[in-house]
């Protein structure tokens, strides 16, 4: 008997390092990308898990809706401070705890009381400062020096230390630092005050954007371009409420010939809050309902509309999805996550909502989400870790570090594994005939051993999630209930893995849904698919 030929093909797909594509139409996504990518971001070798997240302070009065980070002068990091603000006032959170210790009542406790902004300031004298301005209780400065808070209030008469004249500070409830003076947001207006040079105190002056406001708002936030056109230049950004990004050069705002605009733009509805530009590398992200646009597109010219020009181009219909859908609360915000490497922009929730956070890769620019981080209204870079704020109610500060989640104060070897899920792009293969998968393997590489992973084969736009494997225990490297923090080495060597299972269904347009369950540093760097194809019908 003659041996039947093979008729079985089969189909390599690197890992979707591209991130998420919800733009593409139909089998035109490339294959580089996903349609769904949970709790996964593009790194070395392919897609890595994101990091876990355990407590580093429990018992504050509520959930954290400022963490204002201090890096201090001294090298070994001694007068480093983190401090969470909550409604009732500013908690010293340096130290990891479960008894911290408030230092400052806020006079005025409100729903937006804590909700802060901060910048460190150094003055003449060497002297090291965090300014920080409250959403309710307006102008708080640290010394390092002192080790103290002091909430500035107004003197109009001949104003010291601690003490403002020409406005009253409680009405301040932003701050940055530009050309040697601080510039202060005032509540509910269209104006800014500034200090005079290289001051955090005394009498300020007004400044008024309302004018270059053409679709009115607020002025809600202020930012600084530091290298603007690729120039040497530093530039003073406004943004209001009404969508408005105004922009400024020069050094003396006093003086109209070494002091003027660059220009107006609109960006579109912008979301509630003041947290709507972060600093990337030489540029300024804005966040808008359009999404997000580094001022260096924004100002060349292009309309708005041109989507290509918003590092969320992407992902441009779910990114519009949820601002649409939670624009109006407090805690939109974009954040650099220092060990992933990415920006991370995270999403107010309704109550009794699952929090996620939309992230970027930086080395990749692929988008990815994130699920499973009890993640509020705030989040800081510290010392090269991000911290951020429960939003569940516990009142805790958390750290996003390690690959285990759910790592309690209580019992720190008690945990949760990290659930990632992935969903390739579908492909017809080159053929409209039906297609129909036998066999699929997933190559991996881990720190931990053994990977809980699952595959299954997903036809015609079938987009939901793999199922959840049973979890595998970590069987190598630093384990909690043997490693300890700041001794163990929780980096090691990659074990390669390949993992086979077989499949079912079929359909013109396939794709491959992948989940696991991770409790080591895992990364996924290539799919196979074995497919038989027969005639369409």
């Amino acid at each position: 008997m003659r041996a039947q030929p093979n008729r079985q093909q089969s189909i390599h797909v690197p890992a979707p390092t591209g991130g998420l594509n919800t733009v593409a139409p139909g089998t035109s996504m490339p294959s580089s990308d996903a349609v769904l990518s949970w709790n996964l971001i593009g790194a070395e070798f392919g897609l890595r898990t994101r990091l876990g997240w355990r407590e580093w302070v429990t018992g504050l009065d509520g959930d954290p809706r400022s963490l204002p980070t201090f890096m201090g002068s001294i090298a070994d990091g001694s007068a480093d401070r983190l401090f969470a603000a909550t409604l009732s006032g500013i908690w010293d959170v340096t130290s990891s705890s479960v008894a911290p210790s408030r230092i400052v009542t806020f006079g005025t406790q409100t729903t937006v009381s804590g909700s802060g902004e901060h910048i460190a300031f150094t003055d003449l004298n060497g002297g090291h400062w965090l300014l920080f301005c409250d959403e309710e209780n307006g102008y708080y400065t640290y010394h390092e020096a002192g080790g103290a808070w002091v909430k500035v209030v107004r003197n109009d008469v001949a104003p010291g230390a601690g003490e403002i004249g020409g406005v009253d500070p409680a009405t301040f409830v932003s701050v940055v630092s530009f050309q040697h003076r601080n510039w202060f947001v005032e509540k509910n207006s269209q104006a800014a005050w500034y200090t005079d040079l290289d001051s955090l105190y005394g009498t300020v002056v007004r400044f008024n954007f309302g004018a270059h406001f053409p679709h009115g708002g607020d002025l809600r936030s202020l930012a600084v371009w530091t290298n603007g056109d690729g120039g040497p230049q530093t530039r003073l950004v406004a943004v209001s409420g009404g969508g408005d990004v105004v922009i400024y050069e020069g050094t003396d705002p006093t003086d109209a010939s070494t002091f003027g605009i660059v220009g107006t733009w609109y960006v579109g509805a912008v979301p509630a809050g003041r947290r709507l530009t972060t600093n990337m590398g030489g540029d300024v992200a804005v966040m808008s309902s359009m999404g997000i646009l580094p001022l260096s597109k924004l100002t060349q010219g292009n309309p708005i509309v041109d989507r290509t020009q918003y590092a969320t181009v992407k992902v441009a219909n779910l990114f519009n999805q949820l601002q649409a859908q939670t624009s109006n609360l407090r805690g939109w915000a974009m954040r650099l996550h220092p060990q992933d490497a990415a920006l991370m922009v995270l999403i107010p929730i309704a109550a009794n909502q699952n929090a996620e956070q939309l992230v970027m890769s930086l080395t990749t620019r692929g988008w990815h989400r994130y699920r499973g981080l009890p993640m509020g209204v705030c989040a800081e870079p510290w010392g090269g870790t991000l911290y951020f704020g429960s939003g569940d109610g516990t009142g805790r500060v958390l750290v996003n570090d390690g690959y285990l989640d759910g790592v309690t104060l209580a019992d720190p070897n008690s945990y949760s594994p990290i659930d990632f899920s992935g969903l390739t792009a579908f492909s017809d293969l080159g053929t409209t005939d039906l297609k129909q998968v036998q066999r699929i393997e997933i190559r991996a590489l881990s720190e931990g051993g053994n990977i809980a992973l699952n595959a299954e084969a997903r036809y015609g736009f079938d987009f939901t999630e793999a199922t959840l494997p049973t979890p595998v225990a970590s069987t190598s490297g630093s384990l909690w209930d043997v490693g300890v923090w700041d001794e163990a080495e929780w980096g090691g060597s990659y074990v390669p893995q390949v993992n086979t299972y077989g499949a079912w269904g079929i359909g013109r347009e396939a794709a491959v849904a992948f989940r696991g369950s991770a409790t080591s540093r895992i990364t996924i760097t290539d799919i196979y698919a074995w497919y038989d194809v027969g005639a369409g019908s």
